[in-house]
């Protein structure tokens, strides 16, 4: 396969670094002040149990309709029936505002918001903040394998950071991980799902003339690969989670060394 590839587009949240703890953060900052407070261990529980795929169906799409529940137990039965049919993408674009594609930890603890009503009138991009913020106190580093391995494969290929975060978010962020200046190029506010393509080819117009020279690389399905896949580009899934229902790839890998060694392959 890697004759064919030219460029190389990655993701950046659980991508080129992972953490698959900070629900905890996020589960604690949504039910303050709200009544709920009671519920955080539950909640955490249970997430925890959808990594492991226990509850739940990881890389399928959610209908996120609001929930009225008098206790976890009937949050979690009543939500487990909100598993939607094989809607497909084009038709999960068309209406984005009814589902939650379960395609990564940050699609679980927005799906289990919004169902419970509590990502309203702000709240949402407020404890997003929050648990960024937490996130960046606990500290942030980078694979010092696959930062190498991102090098070496700049100087055979185009390697292009995609990213839904603002240019100044997104570089200092790189920055603190130790990615700094690391990518041959990079789009940032990429408006992905939607505008992914759109605004990859703006940069690269090979993307529509020649897909199949193209790799994305990223842990959500939907937002990542799907928009690229449907184009002919191949797909490399980073899945952390074990047991749990799978979308379609051409490569997977379930750890930032794990990819840097499938990135070290490529230069060879």
């Amino acid at each position: 396969m890697h004759r064919e590839i030219k460029t190389i587009v990655f993701d950046l949240d659980g991508t080129i670094y992972q953490n698959n703890r900070f629900h905890s953060d996020y589960i604690r900052f949504l039910l303050e002040g709200t009544g709920r407070e009671d519920w955080e261990e539950a909640l955490v529980h249970y997430i925890e149990g959808v990594y492991e795929g226990r509850y739940l169906a990881m890389n399928r799409f959610y209908e996120n309709r609001r929930i009225q529940a008098a206790s976890p137990a009937e949050f979690m039965k009543e939500l487990a029936g909100r598993l939607a049919p094989d809607v497909g993408f084009a038709y999960a674009l068309e209406h984005a505002e009814e589902y939650v594609y379960l395609g990564d930890a940050w699609a679980l603890v927005s799906l289990i918001g919004k169902t419970l009503g509590l990502l309203e009138g702000g709240r949402e991009n407020r404890i997003y903040q929050l648990t960024r913020e937490k996130m960046s106190r606990d500290g942030m580093s980078g694979c010092k394998r696959l930062r190498e391995a991102i090098l070496a494969l700049g100087r055979r290929y185009h390697t292009v950071m995609l990213t839904n975060s603002y240019e100044e978010t997104a570089l200092d962020f790189l920055e603190q991980l130790g990615f700094g200046g690391i990518f041959t190029d990079a789009v940032f506010s990429a408006d992905k799902p939607y505008g992914m393509a759109e605004n990859l080819a703006r940069r690269f117009p090979e993307l529509y003339e020649e897909p199949g020279s193209f790799l994305t690389i990223g842990d959500h399905a939907f937002n990542d690969l799907m928009p690229l896949q449907r184009l002919g580009c191949k797909a490399l899934w980073i899945n952390p989670f074990k047991g749990i229902h799978e979308p379609e790839y051409d490569i997977m890998a379930r750890t930032p060394e794990a990819l840097a060694c499938c990135l070290e392959r490529l230069c060879e």
